[in-house]
């Protein structure tokens, strides 16, 4: 480009004068030698800026402001979602929180170093334990390269107080799939903790009014029975130890921390207990024993597993063991049911209830068994059975018999 020429023709155009009480006058012929050149240094510059994009200069410019706006957006965005936002690099490194960070928890963004630095963002677990930085949901992204991660943790806000936080965390990843960093979001969970709290009681309390009513109905059935005679108080016994069986699980899931589930393998201790007394086993000679493990079931397993337990356990005590030869003068054998309860090495669960019975009673009983029941009744179609078949139907479960030295029935069953 001639800037040299531009000044010299352009700027001070011949034909005008500084001086005068008339003011300058315009050579019209001048004026339009300006013009003319103002057009060739458009054409100039026209050029200019083709050559310039066709080396990409010009798309750099207008990526570069492209970004500048996205970036904007993006910032605009942070700040107007209702929970908090943290960024990190590829190393776990904090390099920006949103403004709902600083609000919420009360302490400016911490830009921790790198995945073992999270400490410094204080949490409890449920069970007061700390949150250590590796538990984090970050740092499980970061680290451990986990696709979603996320933990439910008691904050303690930089004024000392605590609110419930749930922290969520996924990575970021390039055109490549590599991991380029993450985000983590923060939400503010204490009003759906402490509705969850209320549930819970109320749940207590129901199981609490649930038990109760059962235990009234069996009292009822068991006065009802003392009256009746031969047939009809048996079956009103039967009646009232499957209302028992209910009431008492709804007696644990009320006694129990989590309303829900049941630590069934001390129930199965307390629950067997009363049976013994029922049916008088220490008088009777018969031990009724218990291998349990501690394993945790929800109350619409514990319920149907306990009626099943009660029918299998009082099938035993009435069909076992014939009274005239337990304890008979030089019997040593050992006269016992037991009920296991165990998981598998594939993650079922598993209730066993056998006995080692001698005499008319354990014939009794296995003849009462068909191919096509699987289970034992002093009769085939009797409601024990029925009862039996239709609870293991409800719990998914299989169930196998055998004999050896008495009858051994199991369950075998999801948790």
């Amino acid at each position: 480009m001639c800037w040299g020429r531009s000044l010299e023709n352009g700027l001070n155009p011949k034909g005008v004068s500084l001086s005068g009480a008339e003011g300058p006058t315009i050579d019209t012929s001048t004026l339009a030698d300006a013009q003319e050149e103002i057009a060739r240094l458009r054409r100039e510059l026209a050029v200019e800026r083709a050559a310039r994009s066709s080396n990409g200069e010009t798309s750099l410019l207008l990526n570069a402001e492209d970004t500048s706006n996205r970036t904007a957006l993006l910032e605009a965005m942070l700040e107007t979602v209702p929970v908090g936002v943290v960024l990190a690099d590829a190393n776990g490194q904090i390099v920006h929180g949103n403004s709902w960070v600083e609000r919420t928890l009360r302490h400016p963004v911490r830009h921790s170093a790198d995945t073992e630095s999270y400490g410094e963002w204080v949490s409890f677990h449920a069970d007061g334990r700390q949150v250590e930085s590796h538990e984090y949901p970050l740092a499980r992204v970061i680290k451990d390269g986990e696709d979603h991660a996320e933990l439910d943790v008691h904050y303690q806000r930089g004024d000392g107080s605590l609110f419930w936080m749930r922290v969520i965390c996924e990575p970021v990843r390039n055109a490549n799939g590599e991991t380029i960093g993450a985000t983590v979001a923060l939400v503010d969970i204490e009003d759906e903790m402490r509705l969850l709290e209320e549930k819970e009681i109320l749940l207590g309390e129901v199981n609490h009014r649930v038990k109760n009513s059962l235990q009234l109905v069996g009292a009822i059935l068991s006065l009802q029975a003392r009256s009746a005679q031969d047939e009809a108080a048996t079956l009103l016994q039967a009646a009232s130890a499957r209302v028992q069986a209910i009431s008492s699980v709804h007696a644990a899931l009320y006694h129990d921390d989590d309303v829900r589930t049941v630590e069934f393998g001390s129930y199965l201790h307390r629950f067997c207990d009363r049976l013994a007394d029922a049916f008088g086993a220490s008088a009777r000679g018969i031990a009724l024993k218990v291998d349990a493990e501690p394993l945790v079931l929800s109350a619409d397993k514990a319920v149907p597993l306990s009626l099943i337990v009660n029918e299998l356990v009082t099938n035993a005590f009435k069909y076992a063991f014939a009274d005239d030869l337990i304890g008979s003068e030089g019997d040593d054998h050992d006269t016992s049911i037991i009920v296991r309860l165990a998981s598998n090495s594939d993650g079922t669960f598993f209730v066993e209830v056998s006995d080692n019975g001698v005499g008319a009673g354990t014939k009794s009983a296995s003849e009462s068994f068909s191919h096509d029941q699987n289970m034992g009744s002093s009769e085939r179609t009797g409601l024990g059975t029925t009862l039996t078949k239709t609870l293991a139907r409800q719990l998914d479960a299989t169930i196998t018999k055998k004999q050896a030295d008495g009858w051994i029935v199991r369950l075998e069953f999801e948790p």
